[in-house]
């Protein structure tokens, strides 16, 4: 059991600036094991491998060699040791220089950490945007509209189709008109009340967001930015926007899925929501699905409120 001193401190962005030290007797086991391996490796002419004379192998042994891979593997198991005892979720390669390494060994490391997430009360926030739930209904002329379009998709030539019980049945499995125009009014009010839905989740989403606390690491915004650059940025270009402009907007759209993940993630582990392997499915993707249930399941919880 190593006594290494260790201290650090938490800078923004979710992220740690360590300092660890080993002195000379903590790293000469490191060093030790790497010069035994590599003082094994020896070749000489006339010798066996490992037969040679110790002085005459010694000298034949890169010692600095020996020392950079004893170091490198000091601090993986130091950081590994310092990691494990704060309980760190570490997302991204720590960025580690080596200062002084006189005897033993001392070194400095910029870690980013899988950020805390102190969630605003999102009970009780939920509870009030559900308050101002919009009753949809159809609105004058808006069925005679969506009909009107169905009789225009179905022209033939100059010829237009009359809306009556023949159309309604060539339409799909209709007894008459009347049967017809329930069922296209049931799914505008269906189309309604889903986008209805959406709206009230993502004012739910989004005055949670603003009353929670995330200190976000830059690595997760730059990769999912990568990520929808890929995706939209030949649509934003091709809609004429400069450069910069459509850099600035993926970039605030990434900082928004990524806290919009987090907040999702860390209610559904407050809330014990996660989904479980039945509920996924064994089709598809993956990651996808359990994503998918995971949002319903998050949302399902709020709208309950």
């Amino acid at each position: 059991e190593v006594s290494m001193k260790s201290n650090f401190k938490k800078l923004p962005g979710s992220q740690i600036q360590l300092e660890v030290s080993l002195d000379q007797k903590e790293f000469l086991p490191y060093y030790q094991t790497v010069y035994e391996k590599a003082l094994a490796n020896v070749h000489l002419k006339g010798f066996r491998p490992g037969a040679a004379p110790k002085e005459m192998a010694d000298a034949a042994v890169d010692k600095e060699a020996v020392f950079n891979q004893a170091a490198q593997n000091a601090i993986r198991w130091s950081l590994d040791e310092v990691t494990k005892d704060n309980e760190w979720v570490i997302i991204d390669a720590p960025k580690v220089e080596v200062e002084d390494a006189e005897l033993g060994i001392k070194y400095k490391a910029t870690l980013t950490l899988f950020p805390e997430i102190k969630l605003g009360n999102y009970k009780k926030i939920a509870h009030k945007v559900l308050g101002e739930k919009k009753e949809v209904k159809i609105e004058d002329g808006e069925l005679d509209k969506t009909l009107e379009w169905l009789r225009q998709s179905r022209k033939e030539g100059d010829k237009v189709p009359e809306l009556d019980d023949e159309f309604a049945k060539k339409v799909g499995k209709f007894q008459n008109f009347e049967e017809l125009k329930k069922n296209v009014s049931e799914g505008i009010l269906m189309e309604k009340q889903f986008k209805e839905r959406d709206r009230l989740r993502l004012k739910m989403l989004d005055e949670i967001i603003k009353a929670s606390e995330v200190d976000l690491p830059e690595v997760m915004v730059e990769k999912t930015y990568i990520n929808i650059s890929k995706q939209f940025g030949p649509i934003l270009k091709a809609s004429g926007k400069k450069e910069e402009e459509i850099a600035k907007e993926l970039r605030e759209r990434a900082k928004r899925n990524v806290l919009t993940n987090l907040v999702i993630y860390k209610l559904s582990q407050t809330e014990n929501l996660q989904p479980k392997p039945e509920e996924v499915g064994e089709e598809g993707d993956q990651g996808y699905n359990y994503g998918m249930v995971l949002n319903e399941k998050v949302y399902g919880f709020l709208e309950k409120q």
